[in-house]
Parts: structure tokens; sequence; C-alpha cells
């Protein structure tokens, strides 16, 4: 069984890591997965759990002006290569990347770079150079290819570029029990707390709402994965706007799923994101979903199937959330059409064959380069 390995700069779990698990669950009957990731996370834990081989390391960066910890990252690779002997290196994020990107250069170890973020133009020259070993680019979502490849094609010229739109397996994230009429509604958030993914307008939205006299509990998923210290700012944005009683911090967790199926209706007031892995669980779950309209979420949902506002706008994400709460038909209908839509076009089945494709086609001898 040929080795693949799936590196990441963080050992938390947010969505690019959620995605990175559910590869290797979907491929390991045809891949022996490895994990590469700091230690002393859940990640490491996570991937352990569903068969993989988890080895930490530190994702330091090669610079000429430290050239001992250069070389001491360059030596934890390679010893890794030689015990493992890896036919991919898959990243999910540009810092794994560029921490890679040396040594498989270096023994000619194609790479695959999965892109679930608008990277800046700055931060993508740092990554990347002319002969970076990347085979493929996945996009998670077309408005990320069409935003991103011409930049990148520039940096990389022999790569290919693919969108491969994020799966889950529906089963795991099915529709659970009706919820009692007697009890307060549920709405969240889910993701960690990185001030685009718009927790401001969220609680701002909370407030109008609350102000409406509406019986609603609101839950805020998620937490500071990046080690930057929001949650305290956003428990005292609570108490400001004097609605702190009626909100719950969830802090980070490793599985959503039982906090999701207790929500009734789920927000993504994101100002920036590419094609979000909490909304098609949420889709899956039937949950009636109001979100921004940036970036690749409309390729996920339209009218039919969830309420779509502008970003940057509490008054909106009220004004859906208020509808969703006072037509309770229209609550199901959507939820329902969310359910049936990611079932027939996002199920893992669908994304695990495209992933296996492109892994065969990157394991061809080099020669053909297009986008797919």
């Amino acid at each position: 069984m040929k080795n693949v390995f799936f590196a990441h700069s963080v050992n938390v779990i947010g969505g690019a890591e959620r995605v990175t698990l559910s590869v290797m669950e979907g491929v390991k009957t045809h891949y022996r997965c490895i994990m590469l990731a700091p230690d002393g996370g859940e990640l490491g834990l996570k991937a352990q759990q569903s068969g993989a081989v988890f080895e930490p390391v530190s994702c330091g960066q090669a610079e000429i002006l430290h050239p001992v910890r250069t070389l001491r990252q360059f030596a934890q690779y390679a010893r890794l290569i030689r015990k493992y002997s890896p036919e991919i290196v898959h990243t999910g994020d540009l810092l794994a990347f560029r921490s890679l990107q040396p040594i498989c250069k270096l023994l000619k170890i194609p790479m695959v770079c999965h892109v679930h973020f608008p990277y800046d133009k700055g931060f993508m020259k740092w990554a990347f150079d002319r002969t970076s070993p990347v085979a493929s680019f996945i996009y998670c979502s077309e408005e990320l290819k069409s935003n991103l490849s011409p930049f990148l094609s520039q940096l990389v010229p022999a790569a290919r570029h693919t969108v491969i739109h994020n799966g889950i397996n529906t089963e795991d994230f099915s529709p659970g029990k009706p919820r009692s009429e007697d009890q307060p509604l549920n709405v969240g958030i889910i993701g960690n707390l990185q001030k685009r993914k718009g927790h401001e307008d969220f609680l701002n939205m909370a407030r109008i709402i609350v102000q409406k006299g509406l019986q609603v509990r609101f839950h805020i998923i998620g937490g500071d994965i990046l080690e930057q210290p929001r949650e305290p700012l956003l428990k005292a944005m609570a108490i400001k706007l004097n609605i702190d009683q009626y909100v719950v911090f969830h802090g980070q967790v490793s599985d959503v799923r039982s906090l999701l199926a207790d929500q009734d209706i789920i927000v993504c007031a994101s100002h920036e994101e590419a094609f979000p892995i909490t909304i098609l669980e949420a889709m899956a779950c039937a949950k009636a979903i109001v979100t921004t309209n940036v970036n690749g979420i409309p390729e996920a949902l339209n009218k039919h199937t969830g309420i779509l506002v502008p970003p940057h706008s509490p008054a909106e994400l009220a004004e859906g959330v208020i509808t969703l709460i006072e037509q309770p038909a229209l609550r199901a209908n959507i939820a329902q059409n969310a359910r049936e839509r990611v079932v027939e076009n996002f199920d893992q089945s669908l994304f695990i064959k495209q992933i296996l494709n492109l892994y065969e086609s990157t394991l061809v001898p080099a020669g053909i380069c297009h986008d797919a």
C-alpha cells in the first residue's frame, strides 16, 4: 500500500482540519495515511483514532538567516521520509506546505496543496517558487480557483488546478429528533473565533432579536484556535449589549455533531469564506441556514436551501433569522431542501472519488499539465 503524508501547521481542529480528516477516512483503504502536525493537540489524536499514523513535527520555516534551525527542520523530515517513503505529500495549509517544500523539491516528491482560503498575493509569493514541487492545487470552490489560480499559475507554472468541493459523510451528519415546541429556539454559529468569521455581527444580530422579545438562545461554537484571544472580547461585548444571559460560549470542540443537532437555525456571518464545511454539515443535518453570500458560499446554498444576505449586516442577518422563527413551515422546507442538495452534490463518496482520481493522476509520470 502506498503512503501519503498529510500535513498541517496546527494541531487543533477547524474546518480545514476536518476536511483533511475526512480525506484520510475516505482514502485509507487505498493509501496508508500519515499525519504530520505539531504535538499536543486534538488533530493528531483524531487522526490516530481513524487508523492513521501520527508523527508530531514542528512546522518551522526554512530561512537563510537561521541555518541551524533550518537544517534541523530538514533533518526531521528526512528521517520521516526515509521511514515511510511517501508517494504524495498533501498539505492543508500554506505554512505546512512551505515547511515541507524544500525536501520534497530535493527528493522530487509530488505535493498536493489543498487551498481552503483566499490568501493574499504577498503570502502566496512568500510560500511558492517557480520550481516548487506542487503537482496539483485543490480549490474548495470555483470562486477560489477563479481568484487565485491566475496568480498561482505564474508562481508555479507546472501545477494543475482543480476544484473539488468539500464533502461530508451525510450518514454521520443527518437529521435528528424533532425539537420540543415548548423550548426556546437555538440559533448557533460554528467556527473558530477569527475576526473574519463575523462574531461581532452575530452578537449584534442577537441583540436585535432579543429586543423583539423572541425566545431564543444563541450558541457560539468554536474557540481561539489561532491563539488570538478573542473569546474574552466577545464575552465582554455580549455583556455590553446586555444579551449575555442569552448567549452560550461553548469553546473549541473536536466533534460538533451533538451541538449542531441541538440547533434550530445556523448562522454563518463570515466576511470572507471559501467553502465552509460547517455549512455542509448543517445542510446534512437539515438545519435552516442564514448566511452571508460571500466567496464560494452561493455554490453550496441558494434561495431554496437557505437565506443569503450581504456581509457586515447584522440587521439583515436578524431579519433572516426572524423570518425563519416566525415561519416554521418555511424553516422546515428550506431545511429539507438543504438536506437533499447536500446528499446529491456534496456527499463524501463524491468528494473521495475525486481525491482518489487526483492522486492517481499525480502518480502518473509527469508531463501533461492542464486545468481540470
